[in-house]
């Protein structure tokens, strides 16, 4: 659901629901009804049915990926919290201490333990709001579960859940189509055991005066009362809500800079806590490793306002073990220079999870461009169970990571069509036995 595509250069208060007493009550009867009407997973088929938003984008929930190959200036390094440089760190060259051989182990650079088989936690980008029919889903699901999964990441549009302005006699939400098929997607996830974290996306018109779904709204609080009004909502099924999702790539947010990405981040945190205070709030994972439009959001006061850091590192067809850390933004060695702001500014109590990651199986014809060279069957899984490997022993402090996707697709590029798990009849690929034999040993 991310996309690598161009970042661009670069706290508000909560407002409370209006007449939320109403909303939640009409809210509560749906739910009833939805979950009274999907517990059997063999019915319900609506695979013929165009899942689209109200703005009309049939990808509204979430689009393919790009990038640009522009490579960007790393910062300086800077001390850690006690002034010192942590033990470990790279040479200003970018070559490593020890090597990168694939069992070369950097150290804890925070001094947190790393328990084997805890961290990270596996999961998958699901694409549960798209074009799929119910027993399709529940399938997939079974598949993740059975693979060693944990947890998924699903996008939520919110042009497809409240497509029409809140007024004083309806609460704008699409109560017979958007909100139940949501309570659906949500609950078949969280009756396997799977950790469910929702990306709240994409514009209705009439939040953000028709500039279309990846515009941010005119005004942050109209946000901030939908994500609180289904915080609340999927209390006890969401764990987390991530803010956007790749805030610094223009396909994505498109006319925002870092400033208006922190105003909508700041006003949503206290919003989602409001709605359920166990939740976390996510850090829209940015497209690459973006460790300047990171420093950027600090710098305006973002460090408050998440709970969570998420970035979407991509590796094109290279294997992750001999990657330095450079000032190419995708490389997902990267990660270091993302701690080194979070150092700077003292958090490095936050966590980070990268909530996409992934290599695409296809062929390479004579001028492929780099940004678009896919893998073999069994690179993909190789690379996937290096990079778990490495970041288990480097990077205690990435706790989840997401591969991108559950199940190839079809609306897009060959690359960005073919990083899935499963292929579109749901048959795995190879990657999935590497996978469960992997996370079931660790």
């Amino acid at each position: 659901m991310g996309q690598r595509r161009r970042s661009v250069p670069t706290r508000s208060g909560r407002s409370r629901p209006r007449r939320r007493l109403v909303a939640l009550a009409a809210g509560l009867l749906v739910t009833v009804a939805a979950v009274a009407g999907c517990d059997d997973e063999s019915t319900g088929d609506d695979g013929g049915e165009r899942e689209i938003s109200a703005a009309g984008d049939p990808t509204a929930s979430e689009t393919p990926r790009d990038r640009t190959d522009a490579p960007s200036t790393a910062p300086t390094s800077p001390p850690d919290d006690r002034g010192k440089t942590p033990a470990g760190r790279d040479r200003r060259d970018g070559t490593r201490p020890n090597g990168d051989r694939p069992d070369a182990d950097p150290g804890d650079r925070t001094g947190r333990p790393n328990p084997q088989g805890v961290q990270p936690r596996f999961g998958a980008v699901y694409h549960g709001m798209w074009d799929m029919t119910w027993p399709d889903r529940a399938e997939l699901l079974d598949k993740l579960v059975a693979t060693g999964a944990t947890w998924v990441r699903v996008g939520l549009p919110w042009a497809m859940v409240q497509p029409d302005r809140p007024t004083a006699g309806d609460s704008g939400w699409s109560l017979q189509w958007g909100v139940p098929k949501a309570d659906r997607v949500i609950a078949q996830a969280v009756r396997r055991g799977l950790t469910v974290s929702i990306t709240f996306l994409n514009t209705p018109e009439w939040a953000n005066g028709g500039v279309g779904s990846k515009g941010l709204p005119s005004d942050p609080s109209t946000y901030t009362r939908a994500i609180e009004w289904l915080a609340h909502r999927y209390q006890n099924q969401v764990s987390s809500w991530e803010i956007w999702n790749e805030p610094n790539n223009p396909n994505h947010l498109a006319g925002g800079s870092v400033a208006d990405y922190v105003r909508l981040l700041c006003a949503a945190y206290p919003a989602v806590h409001s709605g359920d205070p166990s939740t976390k709030v996510v850090f829209g994972g940015t497209s690459g490793v973006d460790w300047e439009f990171i420093d950027a959001a600090y710098e305006l006061g973002a460090k408050d306002c998440f709970d969570v850091l998420a970035v979407h590192p991509y590796n094109s067809d290279v294997s992750p073990v001999p990657q330095a850390r450079s000032d190419h933004r995708w490389w997902w060695r990267n990660i270091e220079l993302v701690r080194d702001v979070m150092r700077r500014h003292r958090d490095l109590a936050t966590p980070v999870w990268f909530t996409e990651f992934g290599w695409s199986t296809h062929p390479n014809p004579p001028g492929t461009p780099s940004y678009e060279l896919g893998v073999t069957h069994a690179q993909q899984a190789t690379y996937a169970v290096q990079l778990l490997r490495i970041t288990q022993r480097a990077y205690p402090y990435v706790e989840r990571v997401a591969w991108y996707a559950a199940r190839d697709e079809t609306n897009s590029t060959v690359e960005n069509n073919n990083f899935g798990l499963f292929r579109l009849d749901l048959s795995p690929k190879p990657i999935v036995a590497t996978l469960r034999d992997f996370l079931a040993s660790r």
